[in-house]
């Protein structure tokens, strides 16, 4: 291959030759647009601080200043060396963004890295303001993201380079290559938003194709220039760029080695380091003037905030699936996932790769091809690099993306490529590119519609409530309508999630950004779980509410893991102001005060069945709704006047249609009951119409034998009537043979004992 390959491929009559390459880099570009229209403005990751660096730039014409404990819009992107910034404010300088402030209308309750909450993936309220035409901070955004995508499409054109580097034979091979970049759809949104790791991807690819070529044609003056120049612009855009001093020092090395032309090897180092010196020495002098460090890592930590604890390279095994995922795809702000089965199918192509990579190696080793192993050896070794740099970053702040590799994307996916192509004959080396490329660009494709865009959608508006729904009507403060919440009987366990819906209505203008709040309870009302958010989980404020329009609100509420089970999961629903938590006054339909809105919304059963064993085994039934296996009692004999407990162990069969009572009686040989203990089971905590099939509960209850009752042996009679009913009808209770129980009572085995 010719000195001037990448300048070949960039010229139109090589079209035909590099036709696959090109379709992709076409694909890619049009795939950057649709996600950069897909993802809101400040939605990407880190994006809500990256441009308000541009934007400090290209108002001030300064660069931002860190200051420990001092609020910025900007946080520690400040800290950034800031080329790609600077040329992000010199393509915007003519817009006017002074609404800057007003777009970063900020989510107060936002989740960021939060992936499996449903609510508040947001981080910032978005108005009618970004839709088109663009003006202002939006506008900006949206011209600097298309740039981005740009820089993106030129790393895939480096990429597909540096494959060829690797086989310049194999167009296959380089064709694979692309498509793992350019489909990627965590590279697709990073290179969609306005983030500096664009222009260091796209350094660091040219970078890598350059040592390439210095490897396989060697060292020319022209090269030595532009290694100069591209190490340069890398360390003035961001601190990996500085990874790459050793790959190019290595390889500089290796070219002696082969030429014996030490001469130009050592110039061509001098210039590097007169290049780095010219281009980027001012910003490290910058930084050991303003931080006493020429790196600002130090500063970055601090403002970024360090972990709280110490981490150890084992602790960190636990962050690794998010690494994972977020090599391929995590978007918002580290908070929206895609399907599963998306990541299976990362998975097979990585599974496949390395397996192939590894034949590669092993044949290369095998038939002592040192030379066709010093390349990809090369690449392999960059990838540790940066790997290695993103695990210490990653134990002095929370900082597990695997996004964060992309700098060495072409090269991963360079000898991915060569894996898969290894696994086929020769001559269907183009097999791997169509099983590997197609898949992925179907997925690339369907992501945004699937995926981004349903995350940000705007509150759907009804007309009507629907008929399951509970008619609330209680109004929160002055004009904020509770209409009514639909509760969806469900069954869900610790540490999973509860679906509750909401129906708001403004009744006037709201001039406060109210949140509201959705509480999950346990047993003895205790919080199992919450939601805090602005209306629609975040996504409308109050303020936008228009009065008379009714919002449908959904909610799933994350429970604690360790919370108390069996029990009857309601939910408590208020509004406060986040400024000044306080809660707003509540008034029922008729005007008067309410103390609180509470409904019933399902059941919490145990995270795995568990089987209660009774003390006393008994076997009774309940016509469809549960099981007697048995019963414990504190003291089988005791004195007028104490106490005893009878804890009732249930089986449960189905829910009834009303919360029934459990009545537990104290009888004489007379069948007259001289003393009770009623009440709902499990002292209200887990209500029958929230029981479930093969779900065991302890129900207590406690009986006080009266003062004067005679002494003797007394029945204990146990069984269901719902209390609601005037009439106070029993549920049917049959004995194991299916006989049905005088009164429906079942007269527990053991007798309890009065005695003075």
């Amino acid at each position: 291959m010719d000195d001037n390959n990448l300048s070949a491929l960039l010229r139109k009559r090589t079209m035909t030759e590099h036709r696959a390459a090109t379709l992709i880099v076409v694909l890619f570009v049009a795939l950057g647009w649709i996600y950069s229209l897909a993802t809101p403005v400040f939605e990407a990751s880190d994006e809500i601080f990256h441009y308000p660096v541009v934007q400090h730039i290209a108002t001030t014409g300064q660069l931002p200043v860190q200051v420990v404990g001092e609020d910025t819009a900007w946080v520690q992107e400040g800290s950034q060396p800031p080329l790609y910034y600077a040329l992000s404010a010199a393509l915007t300088v003519w817009i006017d963004t002074n609404d800057l402030d007003e777009r970063l209308w900020i989510n107060p309750h936002a989740k960021l890295g939060v992936p499996l909450d449903a609510d508040n993936k947001n981080m910032v309220v978005h108005t009618e303001a970004e839709r088109w035409p663009w003006r202002g901070s939006v506008l900006a955004v949206h011209l600097i993201r298309m740039v981005s995508v740009l820089m993106g499409a030129g790393s895939v054109v480096l990429g597909y380079a540096l494959a060829l580097e690797i086989e310049p034979r194999d167009k296959p091979l380089a064709t694979l290559a692309a498509a793992l970049m350019a489909f990627n759809p965590m590279f697709l949104f990073i290179s969609a938003s306005v983030n500096n790791d664009n222009l260091m991807v796209l350094l660091s690819t040219a970078t890598l194709w350059l040592v390439a070529r210095l490897l396989n044609d060697g060292l020319t003056r022209r090269r030595a220039v532009w290694l100069a120049i591209l190490l340069a612009l890398g360390a003035l855009t961001k601190l990996s760029g500085l990874t790459l001093l050793p790959i190019a020092g290595l390889a500089l090395l290796i070219h002696v080695r082969r030429s014996g032309d030490w001469r130009a090897s050592v110039l061509t180092g001098l210039g590097v380091a007169l290049a780095i010196a010219a281009i980027a020495g001012w910003w490290y002098l910058r930084n050991l003037r303003l931080y006493g460090e020429l790196t600002g890592l130090r500063t970055m930590v601090a403002v970024a905030g360090p972990r709280e604890q110490a981490v150890t390279l084992w602790a960190l095994r636990d962050e690794w699936r998010g690494f994972w995922l977020s090599y391929w795809g995590v978007f918002g702000a580290f908070n929206v996932l895609a399907d599963r089965a998306v990541y299976g199918v990362y998975s097979v192509i990585l599974a496949v790769g390395l397996a192939g990579l590894a034949v590669w190696v092993w044949r290369a080793a095998q038939s002592r091809d040192w030379q066709a192993l010093t390349l990809p050896g090369l690449l392999l070794l960059q990838i540790l690099v940066i790997f290695a740099g993103l695990v210490r970053w990653t134990m002095l702040t929370l900082a597990s993306q695997g996004r964060l590799m992309f700098p060495v994307l072409a090269a991963i996916s360079a000898l991915l490529a060569l894996g898969w192509v290894t696994l086929l004959p020769r001559g269907r080396h183009h097999l791997g590119a169509w099983a590997v490329g197609a898949p992925m660009l179907l997925i690339a494709v369907i992501l945004p519609w699937r995926t981004i865009l349903p995350v940000y959608a705007l509150l759907p508006t009804v007309d009507t409530v629907p008929p399951d729904a509970t008619p609330v009507n209680a109004t929160y403060g002055q004009s904020l309508e509770l209409v009514a919440v639909q509760t969806y009987d469900a069954v869900v366990k610790p540490g999973g999630y509860l679906p509750v819906t909401l129906y708001w209505r403004a009744n006037q203008p709201i001039d406060r950004d109210y949140s509201v709040f959705v509480h999950a309870l346990g047993r003895d009302a205790q919080e199992v779980g919450k939601v805090d958010a602005y209306p629609g989980g975040g996504r409308l404020a109050a303020t936008l509410l228009e009065p008379g329009t009714v919002i449908q609100d959904d909610y799933r509420i994350p429970l604690d893991r360790t919370l108390e089970t069996p029990t009857g999961a309601r939910v408590l629903v208020g509004v406060w102001d986040y400024p000044t938590e306080e809660r707003l006054p509540i008034t029922g339909p008729d005007g008067s005060p309410l103390e609180s809105v509470i409904l019933q919304a399902g059941s919490i059963v145990p995270p795995e069945p568990v089987t209660l064993e009774p003390p006393i085994a008994q076997q009774a039934e309940i016509g469809g709704l549960a099981r007697l296996t048995g019963y414990e009692l504190s003291a089988a004999n005791v004195a007028p006047g104490q106490t005893v407990r009878v804890d009732l162990y249930w089986r449960g069969l189905g829910a009834s249609a009303s919360d029934l009572t459990v009545f537990v009686h104290l009888a004489n040989e007379a069948g007259e009951v001289v003393t009770q203990a009623d009440s709902p089971p499990v002292e209200g905590n887990y209500p029958t119409t929230a029981w479930q099939p093969g779900v065991d509960v302890r129900d207590p209850h406690t009986l006080t034998v009266p003062g004067d009752l005679p002494a003797g042996d007394y029945d204990l009679l146990v069984g269901f009537y719902d209390a609601d009913d005037p009439a106070f009808p029993r549920q049917v209770a049959v004995a194991p043979d299916g006989t049905r129980y005088p009164n429906d009572a079942i007269p527990l085995t053991t007798p309890l004992s009065v005695s003075p």
